[in-house]
């Protein structure tokens, strides 16, 4: 009975009717979307629900000026938020040293922040209204609780992978191309950071080949072989940098070297390889999600495993590709959850629920996704007062 979540239930089993409450009224999201999704009366939309629809390549929904104003109402409305969380959750009036606790508070809700602008972009892009977008970006950012830096920068990795695959299958190779190389500099920085995050690896390897063989299937057939061979050239070239990088940056934080001293090594070099075989080595015996796992966790977790539910109609209902996109995220992810204790569900849980309350907003109801943004912030918050 060493489990901090069993062991909180049994000092307090209030927080079993507070979570119980939480699951029914979040449960409400499903028949909420269904009831939203219903054809509009005296319409004839239903019609077009009648054949059934065919998976379309993705697309970036265009921004609007506004949108830099709504980015920035999302990433301070999130890190308020997490801060006030934060120094409800640690006591800080009891605190030796508020002033420095506050600036570390401050320091770290930079990151939660950037989670807050990448969740808010990639559900703009994917077609979901501003409102929406920020409470998902909100609750997404409010809910991360360890590994902030690291998840900050996989969140960014993931919109610049977004807006690469968005691309037209004749668009200009090396303009698009920087969307990978910024995708794959983030998501160096967030292994720097949390090297479990390699278990997403197949993910972004699937995606490449995947938009590839759509890009030469429906390309112009007078440069798609061009393109494809500078495509994957490039890449060849910024995966061989990037790990330099990324090691030489961990070598220098480990051992205080000099940058230009090490890259003159033989050594260096040497030893890149057989280090990371070994902290390959290590994801499976890393101490898993499950011991480290605490009672506030849960409410993002539930939220996203009731949103599956408007995500999985979505995708084979509806055809969505987008839903497939965030989707294929969650097996990898949820091995580096229950393997390595990595945060890099919280992320991906707030699209998919972000996803179901852009569905809402879209269908006329945003107070929906307004209500239950509210109360799975005042559930949020009821467990810090409980305890």
């Amino acid at each position: 009975m060493d489990h901090p979540i069993l062991q909180g239930l049994l000092r307090q089993p209030v927080l079993l009717v507070l979570l119980g409450a939480f699951c029914l009224l979040m449960a409400l999201m499903i028949p909420a979307y269904f009831y939203a999704y219903r054809p509009k009366p005296n319409s004839t939309e239903w019609i077009s629900r009648l054949d059934r629809p065919g998976f379309r390549p993705l697309t970036a929904s265009a921004l609007s000026p506004a949108d830099i104003v709504w980015t920035l109402i999302a990433m301070a409305s999130a890190a308020f938020l997490w801060v006030v969380y934060y120094i409800i959750w640690m006591g800080l009036m009891k605190a030796d040293n508020p002033t420095a606790m506050i600036r570390q508070l401050l320091k770290i809700s930079v990151p939660v922040a950037i989670t807050a602008l990448s969740v808010y972009l990639i559900l703009r892009l994917m077609g979901g209204k501003p409102l929406p977008a920020i409470l998902a970006s909100v609750i997404g950012a409010v809910s991360l609780f360890s590994q902030s830096k690291a998840m900050a920068m996989f969140s960014l990795s993931l919109l610049f992978l977004y807006l690469w695959v968005c691309a037209p299958y004749d668009a200009p190779l090396f303009f698009n191309a920087l969307w990978l190389g910024f995708c794959a500099a983030a998501y160096g920085v967030a292994l720097l950071y949390h090297f479990p995050l390699i278990w997403a690896a197949p993910f972004y390897f699937g995606t490449y080949v995947t938009v590839q063989v759509l890009r030469w299937k429906h390309g112009n057939p007078d440069t798609r072989g061009k393109k494809l061979a500078g495509s994957v050239v490039l890449l060849f070239l910024l995966l061989l940098l990037g790990v330099v990088a990324v090691w030489l940056v961990y070598c220098v934080r480990r051992q205080k070297g000099n940058p230009i001293d090490l890259l003159r090594s033989f050594s260096f070099y040497k030893r890149l390889i057989p280090a990371l075989l070994s902290r390959l080595s290590t994801l499976m015996r890393r101490p898993s999600y499950w011991h480290t796992l605490v009672f506030s966790d849960s409410f993002c977790f539930i939220a996203g495993a009731i949103a599956m539910v408007p995500l999985l109609h979505g995708l084979f209902k509806l055809r969505d590709t987008r839903c497939l996109f965030l989707l294929l995220l969650l097996p990898f992810l949820f091995l580096a959850w229950l393997f390595s204790a990595c945060y890099a569900l919280i992320p991906v849980l707030s699209l998919i629920i972000g996803w179901c309350w852009c569905s809402y907003a879209q269908r006329g109801r945003p107070l929906y996704a307004v209500g239950f943004a509210v109360t799975h912030i005042l559930f949020l918050f009821a467990e810090l007062y409980i305890h």
